[in-house]
């Protein structure tokens, strides 16, 4: 079945224009901008204000809309302002004036009113045309348009009106800062005139954002410089930059133009899209510096090439001084978050923390105050711990991609939760790597060696052997050794915690059991880990040999009816027939022959063969370097027998 129509969840609009939707003081000023698209020379907004049952509205005497223009403009949810309509906007009839670079690109912008108002009407009047239409949404239908008075021709005038209805939402945007705002953007032409209420924003809305200065220009005159600085940079440097302004009219844009750039400042930096300079040359009218559209100056003008590098410089300087002062601000604001803790550093330590504070408020302009006081923190952390910059250095050492994956653990672990379970891997994947090499030399010297690997690696058997307090049990090693009346070898003096024969080695691991007021009152569970020598075949004789030991352990009171025994013996090979598992009084007691290979092909199953993965890290590449030294053969020094016996000879 073909189904052709779409649908929209309860929050699309939202999702899709973002803040222009969201965010009143974006809204706002993408409304005014496209009064600004449609040339519109006065913009008249009323706030809304349900405590006067006041709604918003919007009116501009721009270019308008035919009705044609708003059903295809208004419908298209992805609309190409700049393909269909070029990015300069002309004059409409009876205006003066030159095109203008347009805000607009992707036709979002007209759904900001839904900011401001739940629904509204939008009335426009070009080419002798006037239409009226209600524009309302619901949550699965994100724009709703329904005509509410055509007339075809003979209207005059041009321009749009939109005025909300319905419900009056809470702005949480005052009027004063709403007209702060619009004139941190929009006083750069004088030909652009927008009143708040009844009022035209000026100068006087924008007086804690705005500084005045004026510069002298030797044998033409004074220019002022009003330098505008909207605190936080916007996305384009659209209506920022320099505008030059000859007898209230405008020369120009409001740009950042090539030689500003050379000489001032990059119009890709983070400054180039806050700050907007107007600055008031008269004089140069009377020189003959503007050119006779107003679309810019003369370059050969003597007047305009004695004023614009001084400007110029006096803007940089301007900048620089801002810099400054926002670097002092900066500084001090993040001393007083950290200055308790650098303060109980020593004199050296903290010298060197606020050093680093100095040069990275100095030479990094785009880090923030939140950006620097983490920094200084880490540092005086790094200061006060034992490997110190050794952090730093590794992170210096890092992959890209590693410091990606590093910040996604640190988000969702702590240091201290990933270092424990990093230790535990760490530890498993030590004892996979040496049970490898190991295992690799036949001899009973280094099946001694095996055994202790055992009794921090009794996971690798299964998940029932995981418990942590499972321990070596040296009161049952005594009893064996006493069991073989003194024949058990005597380095087993110098490792109590496992018995040596001349066959391998056996150790003892064992689990207690508690009574009811939670007192251990005996043993639930032991582990015999019984390591044979290479080429040694494991049959029955093997496994009675573990149950000869379970036997006298029982005699001696080590292990109660109930407690659970499993042995397992080691070696690199099986008599045939020999693999099963022996299982004695009632199946507490199982005993299990296995090869080398396969409990060290089990533990890497176990790590879900982590090991493959991680095999070149730094602590397992410097653990093999010290087992290479395990399976080297020892130099030998002096002459064979067969050379000596030779020489005798």
């Amino acid at each position: 079945m073909q189904q052709e129509d779409i649908f929209y969840e309860d929050r699309f609009l939202e999702s899709w224009a973002g803040a222009i939707i969201t965010n009143p003081s974006t809204a706002i000023v993408e409304l005014v901008a496209n009064c600004w698209d449609a040339y519109a020379t006065e913009v008249k907004i009323i706030w809304p204000d349900s405590k006067k049952n006041q709604h918003f509205s919007i009116e501009d005497n721009g270019k308008g809309m035919t009705k044609d223009e708003f059903d295809y403009i208004w419908r298209a949810m992805s609309y190409d302002r700049i393909a269909k309509s070029g990015s300069t906007s002309a004059p409409p009839p009876g205006v003066e004036g030159l095109p203008r670079f347009v805000f607009g690109k992707n036709g979002k912008g007209r759904f900001a009113s839904f900011c401001l108002t739940k629904s509204y009407t939008i009335t426009s009047f070009k080419d002798g045309q006037k239409f009226v239409y209600k524009v309302s949404r619901t949550p699965q239908k994100p724009l709703i348009t329904e005509l509410v008075e055509f007339v075809d021709k003979g209207v005059e005038g041009h321009g749009t009106i939109i005025k909300g209805e319905g419900e009056i939402p809470q702005i949480g945007l005052t009027v004063e800062q709403a007209r702060e705002l619009l004139g941190g953007r929009f006083l750069a032409n004088p030909s652009f005139k927008v009143f708040l209420g009844k009022t035209p924003i000026s100068f006087s809305d924008i007086d804690k954002s705005l500084s005045i200065v004026e510069v002298e220009v030797p044998s033409y005159g004074t220019v002022k410089i009003y330098h505008i600085d909207t605190r936080k940079p916007d996305k384009t440097t659209k209506q920022h930059g320099i505008a030059w302004w000859v007898t209230n009219r405008s020369v120009g844009e409001c740009r950042w133009r090539g030689t500003d750039v050379e000489r001032i400042l990059d119009g890709r930096t983070e400054k180039a899209k806050r700050f907007t300079f107007i600055v008031q040359a008269d004089f140069l009218n009377k020189e003959g510096a503007v050119k006779e559209d107003w679309s810019g100056f003369n370059e050969k003008n003597k007047a305009w090439e004695a004023t614009r590098p001084i400007v110029q410089d006096k803007i940089r300087e301007i900048i620089a001084n801002t810099n400054l002062a926002e670097r002092e601000d900066k500084r001090s604001a993040v001393l007083e978050r950290v200055g308790e803790s650098v303060n109980l550093l020593p004199l050296l330590s903290r010298d060197r923390v606020t050093t680093f504070l100095n040069e990275v408020v100095d030479n990094c302009p785009n880090f923030g105050e939140q950006e620097i006081v983490h920094l200084t923190s880490i540092l005086a952390k790094l200061e006060k711990s034992k490997s110190q910059y050794g952090l730093l250095e590794i992170l210096h050492n890092q992959d890209p991609h590693d410091l990606d994956a590093l910040h996604e653990v640190l988000s969702q672990w702590t240091i201290g939760m990933a270092k424990l379970v990093l230790d535990e891997i760490q530890g498993r994947l030590k004892v996979i790597n040496e049970l490898r090499i190991k295992i690799q030399v036949a001899g009973i010297d280094e099946v001694k060696e095996l055994q202790p690997l055992f009794a921090k690696g009794l996971w690798m058997f299964g998940d029932k052997f995981e418990s942590i307090h499972f321990t070596s049990n040296k009161g049952m090693t005594t009893v064996i050794r006493e069991l073989f009346d003194g024949k058990s070898e005597r380095a087993s003096l110098n490792r109590p915690d496992f018995v040596i024969r001349g066959d391998g080695s056996t150790g003892f691991y064992s689990l207690p059991s508690y009574n009811d007021d939670h007192q251990e009152d005996g043993v639930q569970h032991v582990v015999i880990v019984d390591l044979k020598t290479t080429k040694l075949s494991l049959g029955s004789k093997e496994k009675e040999q573990i149950w000869k030991y379970v036997k006298e352990l029982k005699k001696k009171g080590y292990i109660q009816a109930d407690t659970r025994v499993d042995g397992f013996i080691l070696g690199d090979q099986i008599e045939s027939g020999e693999g099963g598992t022996r299982t004695e009084d009632n199946e507490r007691v199982k005993i299990q022959p296995l090869m080398y290979s396969i409990i060290l092909s089990r533990a890497e199953q176990r790590l879900l063969k982590l090991y493959e993965k991680v095999k070149e890290a730094p602590f397992l590449m410097e653990q093999q370097e010290e087992l290479s030294k395990f399976i080297e053969p020892i130099p030998v020094q002096q002459p064979s027998l067969a050379e000596e016996a030779g020489t005798a000879g």
